[in-house]
């Protein structure tokens, strides 16, 4: 058997050597290749052509090149989202697709509040004065209500989201969500008040979202969104996927004072023009490189995960499979 680890450079993360023990532990037959796509398809299917299953977060598959996969049974995502999987290409060439179910929701809540701290206290604004201008006065940047006086809008409440409640509640904020799709015993549960998403736009001080990318939530945070945040100002935070926000909107609500400021995890391209990012340079913008996920105990458990569902997938265990997507 081959197994083919392929992705962008930032995907192919350093010492994997636990993924080929993983694969190789009763299986010391079979061959893993790891490939770094950099934009060259012709590379990628000539790797691709006698491979048995593939591990990728961020590479696109669609039909082009699953022609080119003529032995191929799995697609195991080396993530939570799969939204660079075409799912109906997949199932036309016969290809299972698996992904992880969760190996970070701790490290993205954790991250989320994080950033929301971040913004809150002005800790951008105060490294800045620091490093660049050598002033030290705190003054200079303005107060802001403590946290626990302010309202945090949940979107998304899955198993992230309710990581991030409970973390934001220990904090003594106040929290909201809108989820149109949790159960309504669940909200009970967790004692939340949904409300609608208008609702969250003007009653909300700072907006945190955890939504999984689908055709419903793609641009979901677009100029009217924006706009109705005018009311309420808040800060806009994003540890989900890039593709939500509209972010010529998002620039838009930035310079007309729409928002505070935000925090970005990610952006609409995984591999953005820093030199032209129009994000860049601006003091009430924190950027990270898509990172809310990334600890040692989360890489572990990411390798491990997925590594064991091409495992459990090739020796016939499909039951043993975490999370069957297709």
């Amino acid at each position: 058997m081959k197994i083919l680890f392929a992705d962008y450079k930032t995907g192919l993360l350093p010492g994997r050597k636990h993924e080929e023990e993983v694969l190789t532990k009763n299986h010391p037959d079979w061959e893993t290749v790891f490939f770094e796509y950099d934009d060259n398809p012709d590379a990628f299917y000539r790797v691709l052509g006698d491979a048995d299953a593939l591990v990728t977060a961020f590479l696109k598959i669609d039909d082009e090149v699953l022609n080119h996969a003529k032995k191929l049974k799995l697609i195991s995502v080396d993530a939570t989202g799969y939204n660079a999987i075409d799912l109906d290409a997949a199932r036309k060439h016969g290809v299972r697709v698996c992904a992880v179910r969760d190996y970070c929701s701790d490290d993205v809540a954790e991250f989320a509040v994080s950033l929301a701290c971040a913004l809150v206290k002005n800790i951008k604004d105060y490294n800045c004065q620091i490093d660049e201008q050598k002033i030290w006065d705190y003054s200079r940047a303005s107060p802001q209500k403590r946290l626990s006086e302010q309202v945090l809008g949940i979107f998304g409440l899955g198993r992230i989201g309710q990581k991030t409640l409970r973390l934001a509640r220990g904090l003594g904020m106040d929290v909201v969500a809108y989820d149109p799709f949790l159960p309504e015993e669940v909200s009970e549960k967790l004692g939340v008040r949904m409300l609608s998403r208008e609702e969250m736009f003007r009653k909300c001080d700072l907006l945190i979202n955890h939504m999984r990318l689908t055709d419903e939530t793609k641009n979901f945070f677009s100029t009217s969104e924006f706009s109705m945040m005018r009311e309420k100002h808040p800060y806009f935070i994003n540890v989900a996927r890039g593709e939500s926000v509209d972010e010529k909107a998002l620039l838009t609500a930035l310079d007309k004072g729409f928002i505070k400021g935000c925090a970005l995890d990610v952006l609409q391209s995984e591999h953005p023009d820093l030199e032209n990012c129009p994000f860049v340079g601006r003091k009430n913008v924190l950027l990270s490189p898509h990172t809310a996920f990334y600890s040692q105990t989360s890489m572990e458990r990411l390798e491990e995960i997925t590594c064991q569902n091409v495992v459990s997938f090739l020796e016939g265990k499909h039951d043993d499979v975490d999370w069957f997507v297709d």
